[in-house]
């Protein structure tokens, strides 16, 4: 039997933990929909969402300093990927607060679209009203483990593993982007289609790059690992947060020790 050399060790072992918390975090959406819900129930998990992707325009200050510093020490590839994504999310905010209008019946005032703001990843220089948000427990926690994070790895390489498990691996949008059945669930699966088409690109698909720059050794290996799956543990709380706690604390704990059904990605978006 052939021994798997580190750089491909390292991609499986990473993928396998984007795979177990995107099936925990399509559960999340299921078990939503399991039940009967209200209109305000249903805006107001819109809403949180939106907070989510709207966090994103916050990086134009860095994208202000990365300009002065293009060709010196930032790389245009870079610049032009951390552009692109600030604009994409920022559209997905766009998608989503229509979508909550229309379920909401009415114009939504700045304060009811914007109160689940906050960053979603450690930033050094975040202004402090961005780093906290008295309404969301778990995503002001996940904001503490992101800065655990990188004081460990440090700031670049612990940004690019967090990058990985961006979108908490996808789960949740696909499962979104299958939903049908009523005028809410057509236009969210609508919706969410849409926003998947970026997001798919986002996290998964950055495996095999972080495991060929980024894992040197066998140490850098359980590093990786082990804060990975601390992250993406937290990144469902936070999903189970934005739709309104439809899991317990138990099922959680048992998502989180792979006591959950393989999760199929696989999805047609033409």
């Amino acid at each position: 039997m052939a021994v798997l050399g580190l750089e491909q060790r390292a991609a499986d072992a990473l993928r396998s933990i984007v795979d177990q918390y995107a099936a925990g975090e399509a559960e999340v959406v299921r078990a939503y929909f399991a039940i009967p819900r209200t209109t305000e129930e249903n805006v107001d998990v819109l809403l949180r969402q939106m907070g989510r992707e709207l966090q994103t325009a916050s990086w134009l200050h860095g994208a202000i300093r990365m300009l002065d510093d293009l060709e010196v020490s930032v790389d245009r590839h870079d610049f032009a990927e951390f552009l692109e994504q600030i604009a994409e999310e920022t559209e997905h905010y766009c998608i989503l607060a229509d979508l909550a209008e229309w379920a909401a019946g009415h114009k939504l005032g700045r304060d009811e679209l914007r109160q689940y703001e906050v960053y979603a990843r450690w930033e050094p220089d975040a202004p402090p009203e961005k780093r906290a948000n008295a309404k969301l427990p778990e995503g002001n926690r996940m904001l503490q483990i992101a800065h655990e994070l990188v004081q460990v790895l440090g700031q670049e390489r612990g940004t690019r593993l967090v990058r990985v498990s961006e979108g908490g691996g996808g789960g949740a949008f696909i499962e979104c982007a299958r939903l049908n059945g009523d005028p809410f669930r057509d236009r969210l699966g609508v919706a969410m289609r849409r926003i998947l088409k970026d997001e798919i690109h986002h996290g998964p698909e950055r495996v095999d790059i972080f495991a060929r720059d980024w894992v040197r050794s066998d140490e850098d290996l359980a590093a990786s690992t082990r804060w990975l799956r601390v992250f993406m543990a937290q990144h469902l709380r936070v999903r189970n947060e934005i739709w309104c706690y439809p899991l317990s604390i138990e099922r959680l704990e048992a998502i989180d020790q792979g006591r959950i059904a393989p999760f199929d990605p696989a999805i047609d978006l033409s």
